[in-house]
């Protein structure tokens, strides 16, 4: 009988451990589902079955799959970060001359920008999505004599909207343009549209993507013709975005130098840049 029981027990134990294992994974997929906000889960959920249902996908569409599905779970994990943001966009005819902005993103939607140099040097822009009706809070070097430190502009204001004709405080942000790229890159794989090339050869920073989205014109959906995006290797995120409208004419250069994710509101470079006045109303609730 105790031979009988020994053999029973090693394979109920072989069993047990496969039952434990089984759950196991069950709950790590559940977590990582918990974890990640429906929106982006959704998108990398599209992500894999638009390479599985692709039975002639190519090795650069499930590339660009994979980088942006990283992407996705690192941007959903991550509560805040902060850059040195650099920035041409169309003003008029051509492209702007290039903006230096220290950069400050908390999630859900709040974030703040303070120019590094001139013309616009020391101006300071604080926007969060529900507050202050909806209106961004600005400080002004020397405004009034600093008899009034911070004000209160709407975002289509023309004073705002100076060298950012095409987008406005909503767009910015490195999550808002990687959910509208996924969103882009898989209405248009949909549709027969997409053109996918990878820039030179893999390098330890990263590696870019050419995107070019064949549709007609723009909508709610294609926002260009073209995008070059590099990728990050330390963190999966994009880090730099070029845009090329219908006519391939540049339409904006965005660059994250410097990012760090996580960096907390007790950050003291942030601190450090912030006008006082600005940062109270950045923790009120």
């Amino acid at each position: 009988m105790s031979v009988l029981f020994r053999n029973f027990w090693k394979k109920s134990k072989a069993g047990i451990y496969a039952l434990i294992l089984g759950l196991g994974l069950l709950l790590l997929n559940t977590v990582r589902a918990w974890a990640v906000p429906p929106s982006e889960a959704l998108l990398i959920r599209n992500l894999a079955g638009w390479i599985e249902a692709d039975k002639e996908a190519q090795p650069e569409q499930a590339r660009l799959a994979a980088a942006l599905s990283k992407s996705l779970e690192v941007y959903a994990s991550l509560k805040d970060y902060k850059a040195v943001f650099l920035k041409r966009e169309l003003s008029g005819a051509r492209l702007g001359d290039l903006e230096e902005i220290f950069l400050k993103f908390e999630k859900p939607f709040k974030i703040y920008m303070k120019w590094l140099n001139k013309p616009k040097k020391g101006l300071e822009v604080l926007y969060e999505r529900g507050k202050h009706r909806g209106q961004l809070a600005v400080h002004v070097p020397g405004l009034l004599f600093g008899l009034k430190p911070v004000i209160f502009l709407d975002p289509n204001s023309p004073w705002v909207r100076e060298g950012s004709e095409s987008y406005d405080i909503e767009d910015a942000g490195i999550g808002s343009f990687l959910i509208d790229f996924t969103k882009a890159v898989l209405k248009a794989s949909k549709a027969g549209q997409l053109k996918i090339k990878w820039v030179g050869s893999e390098s330890s920073d990263g590696n870019a993507v050419d995107v070019i989205f064949d549709a007609p014109g723009p909508d709610s959906t294609f926002f260009a013709k073209r995008c070059v995006v590099f990728f990050e290797n330390s963190t999966g995120l994009p880090t730099k975005m070029e845009l090329f409208d219908w006519n391939l004419k540049a339409m904006g250069v965005y660059v994250y130098q410097d990012l760090k994710i996580n960096a907390g509101n007790a950050d003291p470079e942030f601190k450090k840049q912030i006008n006082h006045h600005l940062y109270k109303a950045y923790l009120k609730d």
